[in-house]
């Protein structure tokens, strides 16, 4: 990616894929992205350095505003790598504002990045939950009846253990 930093340095919005980051480099130094404000990070949410992963795009992004997670789970047999999350050093983060978590599922990872975001976004202001994984079924799309259930299942998780967990300062959205 670094061969790529002065392109990097003037982008206001990125959306990038984790998914093949994972395997080159554990701990990823990316190069500053100075001007970006909206990332869109698709990543695999049960990954055991989800959180190391994140916090390197917070450091690298200082100005950054939005930060939206599209969040994919994989099964520990099918993947290398997945299971538990590795704990991360706390990353504080003056400037983002908004959190949003796409494709949310009842899992115990998708609780552990949001809080990770909650505790180091100093200066959050709202958290968006959204389970529909619109990657996967853009709109219009015919979904089967399991990720229908997987989707409210993942609402009604949300309310229960995230719901209570965000301070009265940050604005709560379970869509």
């Amino acid at each position: 990616m670094c061969q790529f930093s002065f392109i990097l340095f003037g982008l206001r919005s990125f959306l990038l894929c984790l998914f093949g980051f994972q395997g080159h480099n554990e701990n990823p130094v990316l190069p500053l992205l100075a001007n970006l404000t909206h990332l869109e990070l698709l990543v695999a949410a049960n990954y055991y350095k989800a959180l190391h992963h994140l916090n390197s795009f917070l450091k690298a992004s200082p100005y950054l505003q939005r930060l939206s997670l599209m969040l994919q789970l994989y099964s520990e047999r099918a993947c290398m790598g997945m299971g538990e999350i590795e704990k991360a050093a706390d990353c504080p983060h003056n400037n983002l504002k908004v959190v949003e978590t796409v494709g949310y599922r009842a899992h115990k990872s998708g609780v552990e990045l949001v809080m990770h975001l909650i505790k180091n976004g100093l200066g959050l202001e709202k958290i968006v939950i959204d389970p529909v994984r619109t990657w996967r079924y853009p709109h219009g799309a015919d979904k089967p009846h399991t990720e229908l259930d997987e989707e409210v299942k993942a609402r009604d998780h949300a309310k229960q253990y995230l719901e209570a967990k965000i301070p009265s300062t940050v604005e709560f959205v379970c869509l």
